[in-house]
């Protein structure tokens, strides 16, 4: 069943920043906007900045937000304009404006072969890199205990502390205060956990945090709201079905609150945040398959619940991803839809402002756990993923640009599939592990815009 397939390479839970517009507005207005409605997001660049790195979306998790002046309509198009797009490597040093030259950079391998991890960009900087499994992303196979940290000035992995609870197909949530909040995934026996931890930063070390207690889950997404709470929902305890539950934790008192049913059960499905404490969760799958809904939570009416959205997408949304753009929608990418099922390439927008869905231009190619990463441009990076129903994954890279067509660009070093993707404030992203179809990889490079 290819419901059932899907739960074995899946690694979701960080949401992405890009933009989409009609050609009629003003685009560098609303990321000069954006960027100055949050100090420290955006890079300070010289005037002749050029092309310039959302931390996720992170999907994992919600790490950093990108922004940006202007990052070039042609940053990162590697070998189409007759570059290979994979110069200089990771030590290979600025050039005198202070920026690398755009395209692939190679990255020091990790010690740990890992997928179904999470990769969470540091208020310092740093990247931690948590879980994952080695030999595969079968509720059978052994995830590990094991963390890396990643510090891309030096270009380094140093180990981290272990967990307290080996764990795969989690979600990692970066805090306000800095520490991240691990939740959940499938255990050594291949169980979904109710457990959670605590990383502290400054103490370097690891501490158990409440369970949730709504049933133990994987697969599931989580986002910080703009109360510091974390929201947690969906997701399942079996590779069959989902789960419709949600709930909400306190850092300040290692709390839970229950935060209603959604309307609909989700397994890998997408939470994003939206103006105002709004969060829209898309897609994901039950027993009936491939989910074309989307609801709504209103953190600050909690009271209300979960409200499902009138219209429908077009397609049926199950390891796509969700890109959170500047002037408010969201861009819902890819899929896999259907038994034994066909990979998509379409492309829809989320309008908050009417609650309806527009089809987009398709991608260049179909694919399904991807990453999708937005770019200080307003564009929007598309990498890996499947490109049929589990056959070899892609080692293709797109960028959904301002005109709201997509451009082929060079493609990574390797395939990679249920990896990570994670912006760094200093300027490109962090593609990380995963697997290329055959064994799972250790290795890891950086796009630079």
């Amino acid at each position: 069943m290819a419901m059932k397939a899907l739960l074995r390479l899946t690694s979701l839970g960080v949401l992405v920043l890009g933009v989409h517009v009609a050609a009629c507005l003003d685009v560098d207005d609303a990321v000069d906007r954006f960027c100055r409605g949050r100090p420290g997001a955006c890079p300070v660049e010289a005037p002749d900045g050029g092309p310039d790195g959302n931390g996720i979306l992170d999907g994992g998790d919600a790490g950093g937000v990108p922004g940006g002046e202007d990052g070039g309509l042609d940053g990162g198009d590697g070998g189409l304009d007759g570059e290979s797009g994979r110069d200089g490597g990771a030590d290979a040093g600025l050039p005198d404006g202070g920026r690398e030259p755009p395209g692939w950079k190679s990255v020091t391998s990790m010690q740990t072969r890992r997928t179904g991890h999470t990769a969470t960009e540091l208020q310092d900087g740093r990247v931690l890199v948590v879980g994952g499994s080695s030999t595969g992303n079968n509720p059978g196979d052994s995830p590990t205990n094991t963390t890396e940290l990643y510090t891309a000035s030096a270009n380094s992995w140093r180990p981290g502390p272990n967990l307290g609870t080996a764990r795969v197909a989690h979600t990692a949530t970066l805090l306000e205060n800095g520490n991240v909040l691990v939740v959940g995934g499938r255990g050594p026996a291949g169980e979904a956990l109710s457990s959670a931890e605590i990383y502290n930063v400054d103490a370097n070390q690891w501490t158990p945090a409440s369970p949730i207690p709504l049933g133990a889950r994987a697969n599931h997404a989580a986002i910080l709201l703009p109360s510091r709470k974390v929201l947690v929902a969906g997701g399942g305890n079996s590779e069959l079905d989902g789960l419709d539950t949600a709930a909400i934790y306190d850092p300040n008192d290692d709390s839970w609150t229950n935060a209603g049913n959604m309307k609909v059960e989700r397994n890998v499905l997408t939470l994003t945040l939206l103006d105002g404490g709004v969060v829209l969760a898309i897609g994901g799958f039950n027993r009936y398959g491939a989910e074309t809904t989307a609801e709504v939570y209103d953190a600050k009416q909690p009271d209300a619940g979960w409200r499902l959205l009138g219209e429908r997408m077009e397609d049926g949304r199950n390891g796509h991803a969700s890109t959170l753009l500047p002037l408010g929608g969201i861009l819902v990418t890819g899929s896999l839809e259907g038994s034994p099922g066909t990979v998509l390439k379409t492309v829809e927008l989320f309008d908050p402002s009417s609650d309806s869905w527009t089809p987009q231009a398709d991608m260049r190619e179909a694919r399904f756990l991807h990453t999708a990463t937005a770019l200080p441009s307003g564009e929007v990076l598309i990498a890996g993923g499947y490109s049929s129903p589990y056959a070899k994954p892609r080692a293709s890279a797109e960028i959904f640009r301002r005109d709201g067509g997509w451009e082929l660009i060079a493609p990574m070093a390797s395939a990679r599939v249920s990896h990570t993707a994670t912006w760094l404030e200093s300027g490109s992203v962090l593609m990380i592990g995963g697997s290329d179809g055959g064994v799972v990889l250790n290795t890891a490079e950086r796009y630079v815009p």
